[in-house]
């Protein structure tokens, strides 16, 4: 999968430096399908490609029939699926051979209150994210590629500041501690 990443025509996010910031935009529209069943068409405008994707709750909310996942997997695969994604640019980018990359993003919620009275709130307490990788590189080139991947982590960026993220990180099954 590397392979066909690096083979891509990508924005060198490095060469740009200095040169002004690269705009991204991605656009969701959501609609009701039947009880809790919906759907999102989302994509970005300049790819001119779009996804739909289907969510149910769970049975855990009356009438949801658990088909498809919930919108708040889909969040937390978000959030997975793009450190990884940065992990891969930064590693094709200073040409780091790293296998094996998995992020696990695990995060908390609860709800409060009733919907009846009107004082129903919904709650992120926190992520715990896992980044485990393996490779033979200079562990500095490896703590700088986990650094810059969660700079460059817009999921991540979205919920820092807003709620506790602990992040830890794996070298070769062993804990790298990363400041």
């Amino acid at each position: 999968m590397i392979q066909d990443f690096r083979e891509c025509d990508m924005i060198d996010l490095v060469e740009n430096q200095g040169k002004g910031k690269r705009d991204i935009v991605v656009t969701a529209v959501a609609s009701s399908i039947e009880k809790w069943r919906k759907q999102v068409v989302a994509g970005q405008p300049e790819t001119g490609a779009a996804f739909a994707f289907i969510s149910d709750e769970g049975s855990y909310i009356p009438g949801g029939e658990g088909t498809a996942p919930s919108p708040l997997t889909y969040f937390v695969s978000g959030m997975a699926l793009c450190l990884i994604s940065h992990i891969t640019q930064v590693a094709i980018k200073k040409k780091l051979d790293v296998r094996n990359e998995r992020v696990t993003a695990t995060a908390h919620f609860h709800e409060e209150g009733s919907v009846l009275r009107g004082d129903a709130e919904g709650f992120c307490d926190g992520f715990e994210i896992n980044i485990a990788l393996e490779s033979e590189e200079d562990i500095s080139e490896i703590k700088q590629l986990i650094r810059l991947a969660h700079r460059l982590c817009f999921a991540e960026k979205a919920v820092i500041g807003s709620v506790p993220v602990i992040n830890t990180q794996e070298l070769n099954g062993q804990p790298l501690i990363v400041d």
